[in-house]
């Protein structure tokens, strides 16, 4: 599945791509799947590149067409994304529980799982960029994966404060009026300053 993904990543909004991206959305929330594998085989590089293809398309999308296939495509490999980062952040979590608690716990499997998903916090800036959408849609999907990725990650790239991602931090905790979503973006930005 992996594989044929690299080798249609040029016909990003075809049919077959689109079905591959859903079938790769379901097994990433079974929960008998053995993500562990899919890390292995090089998950987050290839979630990476999708996103990066598919936000700009997204992002510069004029017809209707393409900007309703680009959308849906776009959901689903935020899906996926969301995913990725629960199940590293449970992994993690465990681990921290196991070592507060004195049982021992994996922190080498944690450990190995941060820095195998580590190419995920390229998607950093390009989270950012998604926020000020008028979709309410991607910007849920969008600022949970955000808030995932910095819990684990933190602010550790100078690129996340520039003044292009600043200006969308203003511009949609300008617009939205919610406290939930507000909240939810002040701790992104205090993570990613510390």
């Amino acid at each position: 599945l992996l594989l044929f993904l690299q080798e249609h990543q040029n016909s990003i909004l075809g049919n077959t791509m689109q079905t591959v991206i859903a079938l790769l959305n379901n097994m990433v929330a079974n929960k008998s799947t053995n993500m562990m594998l899919l890390f292995e085989e090089g998950l987050a590089h290839h979630i990476c590149n999708l996103l990066i293809e598919t936000v700009a398309l997204y992002l510069e999308a004029d017809d209707k067409s393409s900007t309703k296939t680009a959308n849906a495509l776009l959901l689903s490999l935020l899906d996926i994304l969301h995913c990725m980062l629960m199940y590293t952040a449970n992994i993690v979590r465990q681990a921290l529980q196991a070592q507060k608690s004195g049982t021992g716990g994996d922190t080498q499997a944690a450990e190995d799982l941060l820095l195998i998903n580590k190419p995920l916090t390229d998607l950093i800036s390009l989270l950012i960029q998604l926020l000020p959408t008028e979709d309410t849609e991607i910007f849920e999907s969008a600022s949970q994966c955000l808030s995932l990725l910095v819990q684990l990650y933190g602010g550790n790239s100078q690129e996340s404060m520039s003044p292009e991602n600043m200006d969308s931090f203003a511009e949609v905790l300008k617009s939205k009026k919610d406290t939930r979503q507000l909240k939810l973006l002040l701790r992104i930005i205090k993570r990613l300053v510390s």
